[in-house]
């Protein structure tokens, strides 16, 4: 394989492993997403343009990005785990029917109580919020069923 360098989340560049073609691939396609793909939808992007591309390479390279931290997993009920390249703390809204995965603005928010689980002896590192809901598009289809 050849190793290359690409520059990846706010110009960084990604130093600590070995940057492969196949890194990079996946690092475009969940970058220029503008949506919260699952690993399927990113192989599917990549493999349109790459045919020769495996499913076990993408998967395992989008494994590695979220080990490294450049790259946020995104756990749901009820359905694969979707990607995010924003790190920043913010929350996702799940549409129950449709399986869609979108940011959701909360402006002041949510009170979970950090300071109570450290009475339990953890000390929060992190914390994930998905909020499910059905979506516009969704809500608009079963409506036009209802009719």
């Amino acid at each position: 394989m050849i190793a290359i360098e690409i520059l990846y989340h706010l110009g960084k560049p990604m130093k600590e492993k070995r940057q492969t073609i196949q890194k990079g691939l996946v690092w475009e396609a969940v970058s220029t997403a503008t949506d919260h793909p699952s690993a399927e939808e990113i192989y599917e992007t990549i493999v349109l343009k790459h045919p020769s591309i495996s499913r076990a390479t993408v998967y395992r390279n989008l494994n590695m990005l979220v080990d490294e931290g450049k790259v946020r997993r995104v756990r749901v009920l009820g359905g694969p785990d979707h990607f995010d390249h924003t790190l920043v703390q913010h929350y996702h809204i799940q549409c129950t029917s449709c399986k869609k995965v979108s940011d959701i603005d909360v402006p002041n928010g949510i009170d979970i109580g950090v300071e109570l689980m450290e009475t339990y002896g953890y000390i929060i590192e992190s914390y994930e919020v998905v909020f499910n809901g059905i979506c516009p598009d969704c809500q608009k289809k079963h409506t036009a069923l209802a009719q």
